[in-house]
């Protein structure tokens, strides 16, 4: 009696789906994978380009530049006779010039022939007691400044302007008689041109 081959077919049947599985959460992974992807390009996206200012507000974002200070030595030591009082007495002081644009630091070592000569000018005509108080040397810083912003062409210096270490002093001067009749307006520190002076040495003999 002939026997029935066995049901190989049958059983290659049942088997192919259990092959699918594996095949599906290899192309979840993939697509998981790139939704995630693109979530973070568009987050990123959103974060730089989506936050960003306007085209016409961005300049206006843009912080301007601050210059830093830049402190020019004229030279050696003025040595002048002041004017006479009670004997000779002479004033030996170095002088150092503040600015905060750098372009006027070659304009004044260009200029420092006439600079200096025009200062040895306004030092000889002072008298030993103007020099000796403290107003008194403000003045003159005041002075030096005309000067040296004369010489570079920038002219005389606002009136509402003073030298930067003058300003706090003038401020608390003025908040101090804010009860007076008469109020002293409130003087902002220079900013263009030579904005301070400062001695090196200054000695009276």
């Amino acid at each position: 009696m002939a026997t029935k081959p066995p049901a190989k077919p049958a059983a290659a049947k049942e088997e192919a789906p259990a092959a699918a599985p594996p095949k599906s959460k290899k192309m979840l992974i993939i697509v998981i994978v790139l939704l995630l992807l693109i979530v973070a390009g568009g987050a990123g996206w959103f974060f730089t380009k989506g936050h960003a200012p306007a085209d016409g507000h961005a300049e206006a974002a843009k912080a301007e530049p601050v210059h830093e200070a830049k402190f020019i030595p004229l030279g050696e030591n003025f040595t002048v006779n002041l004017i006479r009082e009670e004997g000779d007495r002479y004033l030996q002081a170095g002088i150092t010039l503040k600015v905060l644009q750098p372009e006027l630091e070659e304009k004044i070592k260009t200029a420092m022939p006439e600079i200096r000569s025009k200062l040895l000018f306004l030092l000889s005509s002072k008298s030993p007691s103007e020099l000796q108080t403290v107003e008194g040397k403000q003045k003159l810083i005041t002075e030096i400044i005309t000067v040296a912003d004369g010489v570079l062409g920038l002219g005389a210096p606002h009136a509402a302007a003073a030298p930067a270490h003058e300003a706090g002093h003038e401020a608390a001067h003025a908040e101090a008689s804010a009860s007076a009749p008469q109020a002293t307006p409130v003087i902002t520190p220079k900013t263009t041109g030579v904005v301070d002076v400062l001695f090196t040495s200054f000695i009276i003999q």
